[in-house]
């Protein structure tokens, strides 16, 4: 049912006549169809307002009140309610969450806490694997939000000093020379500098042996042949991998039925009242509310229920918020955009409304290009679809 965006955004840069950058980027198609896919969106409920008052026709397909209900039905869903004590105690609307993999990899400070790079303190990690040098750690560990922190003996240190034999690689080139890690580190990350008597200078990895029992590291710009026992400096390295959990702002935009499951109680709907409401009904005792005739209050985009006795089992029908649409790219040749389908978001609204999205879009082009016959043309025909579907 979505309207696939790069077909939209090919129309529009083919009616004004341009090739690939054309007149708009895609930067500049993104913001104006997000606009545009939200002023289609919004004005289903005005037309659905005005459809209702107006007497409609029997006939498959003709109903345009089926045929707008059919629009918004997309955008139908529910959720469950979370309920937070208080005072005052309320139920937060639904709230909807996105789920990105997410692998980083940074070195170690020898501190306890880290802030994971590229996350924010709204992200949690589900599912977390974390690998010190190579080494998963199962334990000694624990996340709040974005931060890693170790414990007690398990946090790593900034570097560590192995003891290592250096000797000639065998390779064709004098200057090369290998590096065999002690037989008691498990694994060995590649740090900045060797200490010793005999230090390479800024050496060069040019190649690794992944074997864990060879732990060969190749250094082309040795000039000293080694035969004696080294030590080496390498850097701790801390590997996080997982589910990146990012809560987002309510997808409601408008609310519909609110219900309560009350254990063995069928669900059933709850009442909403008004604050003028709420105060006579508490007034009295045969009016009061109970968990088998519960109220609520919908102030700041919370769930106010009575009786306060409450605290589960709510859940909302609403109209969620179409998603933004995004029109992806990577950079061709000749910094030419190329259409990423991975990573692009198309359309939420209803795919006969193709026509309009388009025609809509054109007309904010003109006047981004300040193109007084493109916006005139477009209007027209917005104008024109308009009248037939109302009329």
């Amino acid at each position: 049912m979505a309207i696939n965006v790069n077909t939209v955004y090919q129309t529009v840069l083919l009616i004004l006549n341009k090739e690939q950058r054309g007149y708009m980027t895609p930067v500049e198609f993104n913001k104006i169809g997000a606009q545009v896919q939200l002023e289609i969106f919004e004005k289903y409920f005005e037309d659905l307002n005005q459809q209702i008052r107006i007497p409609q026709t029997n006939v498959d397909y003709a109903d345009r009140v089926v045929s707008l209900d059919e629009k918004i039905s997309i955008f139908k869903t529910s959720g469950s309610s979370a309920y937070t004590a208080g005072p005052p105690a309320f139920f937060s609307l639904p709230a909807s969450t996105t789920n990105t993999p997410l692998t980083s990899t940074f070195a170690s400070t020898g501190a306890a806490n880290y802030t994971i790079p590229n996350t924010t303190t709204s992200q949690t990690v589900q599912n977390p694997v974390v690998i010190v040098n190579g080494v998963t750690q199962t334990t000694g560990f624990s996340f709040t939000n974005n931060v890693l922190t170790f414990t007690g003996a398990a946090i790593p240190p900034a570097n560590v000093i192995n003891a290592v034999v250096v000797s000639p690689s065998g390779g064709n080139s004098p200057n090369e020379f290998s590096v065999q890690k002690n037989a008691t580190n498990a694994t060995i990350q590649v740090g900045a500098a060797i200490t010793g008597a005999n230090a390479v200078n800024n050496p060069v990895v040019a190649s690794v042996d992944n074997n864990p029992a060879n732990g060969v590291f190749i250094f082309p710009n040795s000039t000293q042949n080694f035969q004696a026992a080294q030590n080496l400096t390498f850097t701790n390295n801390i590997t996080v991998s997982g589910t990146w959990t990012t809560p987002n702002e309510s997808p409601v935009y408008k609310l519909g039925v609110v219900n309560i499951t009350n254990g063995a109680l069928p669900i059933h709907e709850l009442e909403r009242v008004t604050r003028g409401e709420l105060y006579h009904l508490l007034s009295s005792n045969l009016t009061k509310p109970t968990s088998h005739f519960p109220v609520y209050l919908y102030e700041d985009e919370k769930l106010i229920v009575y009786p306060t006795s409450i605290n589960s089992g709510i859940s909302c029908d609403y109209i969620k918020k179409p998603v933004i649409p995004s029109w992806d790219f990577t950079l061709g040749l000749q910094n030419q955009y190329l259409y990423n389908a991975a990573t692009s978001v198309d359309f939420e609204i209803h795919s006969s409304e193709q026509t309009e999205l388009i025609l809509k879009i054109l007309i904010y082009a003109g006047v981004v290009i300040k193109s007084p016959e493109i916006v005139q043309v477009a209007a027209a025909q917005v104008q024109q679809e308009n009248i037939n579907q109302k009329s």
